[in-house]
Parts: structure tokens; C-alpha cells; sequence
């Protein structure tokens, strides 16, 4: 692990052992992973909205939870275990399979407007078809592609073990491979 990402994950645990009564502490928080926990949700949700909900509902969870955290994961990991969560009980409510629209996107400053329709276009028939895979697979091809997580921290986050999630993530990346190949994606 490099040193930048082991200086966050300790200032997150400093942070979060003070979020409970420091509104501070969890404003910085929030501020650091309310837009990966969106883009998150959003991949596994039908609408923005119903994205808003549920990335509020987990920092509200977060917040009131704050004393649970024990730090046997990283912070990061604990609000995406708490999005997960979320994610599953919205599914639930619902009782119903959801179709997910393409996730938010990190904006170029100065890409063409011929670059910017191709990348469109093969990033949106990506996603259709991420879309079309089942619910776990899609999950965590969000989790490791869209959010860049490591293995470790997926199984946390999912409580499944690193080799589950290995074979999961094979078995999602064959199906997106079948599924797209033939296709002119650039």
C-alpha cells in the first residue's frame, strides 16, 4: 500500500473515531465519499433519485452509527458495507429487478466533440450490457471497475471470501466478453 492511501485511510480513522460528536469530523467524511458512494449506488439503482435516497439513507446510517465503527476495515469499506446493505433492502422493498442506467461520469476538460460521441457510445453499450448481468456480478464489476477496489475490500464490503470474489469477477468478465464480442466498441 502506498503511503497516500495509508495517510487517508488513517486520517479516516482519526475522522471517524470522532464523527459521532464532532458534525466536523463527518462533514469531512461525507465530503470524501459521497460522490464514490452515489456513483456506487447509482450503478445498481433504476434513476438518480432513487439513488439520492439511498446515498443519503447510508450517510445518515453512518452518522448515526458512528460509534460502530471499530476499524477492523477501512472506513471507506465500512460505508460501502453500509451501501450494500442499503442496495439489498432497496431490492427487497422493491421486489423487482431493476434496470441500471449508464453511472456518472469523470468529465474531460478538452476532448473532442468526435472523441467525446465514440466514448458515449461504447461506454453506453458497455454499461447496457453490465446491466443485463445478474445483480451479484453487476455489483461487483462496480465495485472493482467503477470504483476501483481492491479484492480484499470488495469481500469485505460483500462478506464473501477473496477467492469468491475472484471467481465472481471471472465469471461476470467472461459474460461481459461474450456479450460484447462482435461489437464495434471504438
Amino acid at each position: 500500500m502506498d503511503t497516500g492511501i495509508a495517510g487517508k485511510t488513517d486520517q479516516d480513522q482519526a475522522l471517524a473515531e470522532r464523527a459521532g460528536t464532532d458534525l466536523e469530523a463527518f462533514a469531512e467524511l461525507y465530503r470524501r465519499y459521497q460522490c464514490q458512494i452515489f456513483r456506487f449506488v447509482r450503478s445498481q439503482t433504476a434513476d438518480d433519485a432513487t439513488a439520492e435516497d439511498i446515498t443519503a439513507h447510508v450517510f445518515f446510517k453512518a452518522l448515526s452509527s458512528a460509534d460502530t465503527f471499530r476499524a477492523d476495515g477501512t472506513y471507506r469499506a465500512w460505508l460501502f458495507r453500509i451501501a450494500h446493505n442499503a442496495i439489498s433492502s432497496h431490492r427487497a422493498r422493491r421486489n423487482r429487478s431493476l434496470a441500471v442506467g449508464e453511472p456518472p461520469e469523470e468529465i474531460d476538460p478538452d476532448p473532442s466533440p468526435a472523441s467525446q460521441a465514440i466514448t458515449q457510445e461504447a461506454r453506453g453499450v458497455v454499461w447496457e450490457t453490465v446491466a443485463r448481468l445478474p445483480e451479484s456480478q453487476r455489483e461487483l464489476v462496480a465495485l472493482r471497475y467503477l470504483e476501483d477496489m481492491r479484492i480484499e475490500e470488495i469481500a469485505e464490503i460483500t462478506q464473501c471470501s477473496k477467492g469468491s470474489i475472484r471467481i465472481q469477477l471471472h465469471r461476470a468478465r467472461m459474460n461481459l466478453r461474450g456479450a460484447l464480442e462482435g461489437k464495434d466498441l471504438m
